[in-house]
């Protein structure tokens, strides 16, 4: 990552300024405030969608598929969520900040929902019947109030 930010500088490319992240917390605030409801819902399922398939992928088909990661990380969608976004989805907590942020990526980067679409349907095809099957299982709803209420 480092080195990809060194080579960069070099050339005379700020890979920060491409990130939503160049606006500060305020300008992320800001992107999400003045977004359209039903585009900041599109932007966080899609998202929260591409986090999940890309979990599956890395977590239960690349140890048996090398080929999955090498494909994914081939694609210009890998480098904007890895380089741009500064780290990969992945499941817990840094999933939960990869969603956040990919969310202003959606709503900022002018082609990016369009690029995640796409690669969303190449995660699809690597994934092919495990995602399918996750997919189709119905949620089962909570046996209790997890509130306590």
């Amino acid at each position: 990552m480092r080195a990809v930010h060194r080579d960069a500088a070099l050339a005379g490319v700020d890979l920060f300024s491409q990130s939503p992240l160049a606006g500060g917390l305020r300008g992320l605030i800001r992107t999400v405030q003045e977004s359209d409801d039903r585009l900041l819902s599109a932007a966080a399922r899609a998202c929260t969608k591409g986090n999940g398939a890309l979990s599956i992928l890395f977590l239960q088909r690349a140890p048996e598929d090398p080929e999955i990661p090498r494909t994914l990380m081939a694609d210009v969608m890998w480098h904007q969520w890895v380089r741009v976004g500064g780290f990969a989805p992945v499941l817990g907590i840094g999933g939960e900040a990869a969603i956040a942020l990919n969310v202003v990526q959606y709503l900022t980067i002018p082609g990016w929902a369009a690029d995640l679409e796409r690669y969303q349907q190449l995660m699809d095809a690597l994934a092919g019947p495990a995602l399918q099957r996750a997919r189709r299982r119905p949620v089962e709803p909570p046996t209790s109030d997890v509130c306590g209420g």
